[in-house]
């Protein structure tokens, strides 16, 4: 019921979940951590697989929230719809080099996304 379709059903699901991952960064961003917030020190990753209920694929919403630690630069809307090299895979090398984690791979990817 909720996928083959853009249904009334498949964007309650997703309002759902967007509402929990803003009460978490709400929470997040109450939480001091020095002269920052616990969002400020954190970054979350909140996506899909699909951008309607069709599995539509070619253009997935991705939301990465918080700071870093200062390492991520906020306030933007990064689009590589029209990029060619633009694999998950980079965005998940690019968010563990953030965090300090150095990989020469991850998946089908080699090379961080600079943006971000």
């Amino acid at each position: 019921l909720l996928s083959h379709s853009d249904t009334a059903d498949w964007l309650k699901v997703n309002q759902f979940f967007l509402e929990q991952v803003a009460y978490i960064a709400r929470k997040l961003d109450g939480i001091q951590e020095g002269p920052r917030t616990l969002l400020d020190n954190t970054m979350l990753l909140y996506c899909s697989s699909m951008l309607t209920g069709n599995h539509e694929a070619n253009q997935l919403p991705v939301v990465v929230l918080g700071g870093a630690g200062g390492r991520i630069k906020g306030g933007r809307v990064l689009d590589y719809k029209e990029k060619s090299e633009r694999q998950m895979c980079r965005l998940y090398l690019s968010m563990m080099d953030k965090m300090n984690v150095r990989l020469p791979k991850f998946g089908d990817a080699s090379k961080a996304l600079e943006e971000v």
